[in-house]
């Protein structure tokens, strides 16, 4: 369980979420989804999952960056 002291700020979260969304082609939505899923990808990071699948995510996310600002 998370402690105050361990919470993920609305911040990061509405920043991941944004990141998602525009990733996605910025649907038409409420960004419950987007918000939910962002949530989810910094609490695993949190946790410490196995280091495959962290460093499989880190990839991901790097390459969602990278597309976003147009390097592809």
């Amino acid at each position: 369980m998370m402690t105050s002291d361990d919470a993920i700020s609305d911040e990061k979260i509405a920043r991941r979420a944004y990141e998602s969304w525009e990733s996605r082609g910025r649907p038409a939505s409420d960004g419950n989804e987007d918000w939910q899923t962002a949530k989810a990808e910094l609490e695993a990071g949190r946790i410490g999952r196995n280091g495959s699948t962290q460093q499989r995510l880190q990839t991901w996310w790097q390459r969602v960056r990278q597309k976003i600002a147009g390097e592809q």
